[in-house]
């Protein structure tokens, strides 16, 4: 009978195990969050973005030890000059004010005339014209009530 006993409390109770399972992997999320919290920190004080060009490689590569001067360290070894790669060159933009300006020269010495025809004028022209038929006429009428409405 101590026997018996004995077997009992030695096997663990079930629910202290899901009990420790759960722990377990409560404590491994936090650990993950952690990790990607100090990674991203140690990226930004980089200049990189964690989703972003080598940023997000670094994420995918780094497995060793989560603190900044490690990090820096992995960047260094395994992209070189952080600066020299990631820095943002602005487009030169002298060049494209330059072209513009000369379009609008070469536009400004063609000379294109882009007022808007009197179209009221050609209308009472072109209805009070000698050569116009009254069927024409009407039709004008018409399509000119058709644009109006359209405008």
């Amino acid at each position: 009978m101590e026997n018996i006993e004995q077997t009992n409390t030695d096997t663990p109770d079930e629910g202290g195990i899901k009990e420790l399972r759960e722990e377990y992997k409560k404590l491994k999320a936090e650990n993950k969050a952690y990790k990607q919290n100090v990674m991203n920190s140690a990226l930004n004080s980089l200049g990189l973005e964690a989703d972003k060009g080598i940023g997000k490689a670094v994420t995918k590569l780094y497995d060793g030890e989560v603190n900044s001067e490690a990090i820096a360290a992995f960047v260094q070894e395994e992209f070189g000059e952080v600066g020299a790669i990631d820095a943002k060159t602005e487009p030169d933009t002298t060049g494209n004010v330059v072209q513009a300006q000369s379009r609008v020269e070469q536009l400004q010495k063609v000379g294109v005339d882009n007022k808007p025809m009197n179209l009221m004028g050609e209308f009472k022209e072109y209805v009070n014209s000698p050569n116009t038929t009254t069927k024409q006429s009407i039709a004008a009428k018409l399509a000119m009530m058709d644009q109006d409405k359209k405008s």
